[in-house]
């Protein structure tokens, strides 16, 4: 299925996710070019995101964004580089 979905980014500081110490909701260390944030995907759905290849839901994001697909960066500014897209997002 693909549908089109916001796609957000987040890096590891305490403006993006409050805290600093780089492990997702799933307990997992985030790593740039693998790991995102989504609330209506269980752990582990992969997803291609237009543009970005394969990523993984490790991460959860408030109720709030459902709809949206948070994807990890290295760094603040390049989350704050890519900003706020509507992607084409496969769910297999």
């Amino acid at each position: 299925m693909i549908t089109n979905l916001m796609v957000t980014a987040y890096c590891a500081c305490g403006l993006c996710c409050g805290k600093t110490d780089a492990i997702t909701a799933s307990g997992v260390r985030v790593q740039a070019g693998r790991t995102v944030a989504a609330n209506q995907f269980p752990f582990g759905t992969r997803l291609r995101i237009e543009g970005m290849g394969w990523r993984r839901v490790e991460d959860r994001l408030s109720r709030r964004y459902t709809g949206r697909v948070d994807v990890y960066m290295r760094n603040h500014r390049a989350a704050l580089r890519f900003g706020k897209r509507r992607l084409a997002v496969e769910i297999p």
